[in-house]
């Protein structure tokens, strides 16, 4: 099983972001869009990448986002498993 990915996408001022599996493309939420967080995620960050993420304090839209994306995926993953259970 590949790791999942996160990818975002702008439309009408909002980011939307995907979570990217090898299963299929599946909506997390949207946001306002900001340009901190669009050029991190511009490229598809793996969740090891996102785990990793050192830049804390320089910018708090982008801490704010990365701190709720965990739980967003949860509920992704726990209801892709349900779905093919």
């Amino acid at each position: 099983m590949k790791t999942n990915r996160i990818a975002v996408t702008t439309r009408d001022e909002k980011l939307n972001f995907y979570l990217v599996s090898d299963v299929g493309r599946f909506y997390l939420f949207s946001q306002p869009f900001t340009k901190g967080v669009h050029d991190y995620f511009r490229r598809e960050k793996t969740e090891n990448e996102i785990r990793a993420f050192k830049g804390w304090n320089r910018n708090p839209r982008l801490d704010k986002t990365i701190q709720k994306l965990p739980m967003y995926i949860r509920y992704c993953t726990r209801y892709l498993m349900n779905e093919a259970a």
